[in-house]
């Protein structure tokens, strides 16, 4: 199947909830549950590290403690979502292959596969 609007060709589709049916979704692992927030925080703390540097005299020891254990709890979960991934990718292909009503966020043009 080919994930693409068929009348603009954007790849920017969503499936459309079918009434009656449960609405399938795919499993999203724990893993990537830790590793996204972490990234976002690891962004935020090296941000306030260099804003300290910059302006001030110097990140404190407490915050680049942190940093590093942030960074090292991004490694780790990045390293348990790259395990989890082969089955993070069936379940998405089956997700995917599981919809029929599809709609575009672009043109708005609805479809069925």
């Amino acid at each position: 199947m080919q994930y693409r609007c068929p009348k603009c060709q954007s790849p920017k589709i969503m499936p459309v909830a079918q009434a009656g049916e449960p609405a399938a979704r795919p499993v999203v692992p724990k893993s990537l549950v830790f590793l996204i927030p972490a990234i976002f925080v690891l962004l935020l703390l090296v941000i306030i590290s260099i804003a300290m540097w910059l302006f001030g005299d110097g990140a404190g020891t407490i915050l680049q403690a942190a940093t590093v254990a942030v960074f090292i709890i991004c490694a780790i979960a990045g390293f348990l979502f790259y395990r989890d991934l082969p089955d993070f990718k069936i379940s998405m292909q089956a997700f995917m292959q599981s919809q029929k009503k599809w709609k575009c966020r672009e043109c708005n043009h609805e479809w069925e596969s």
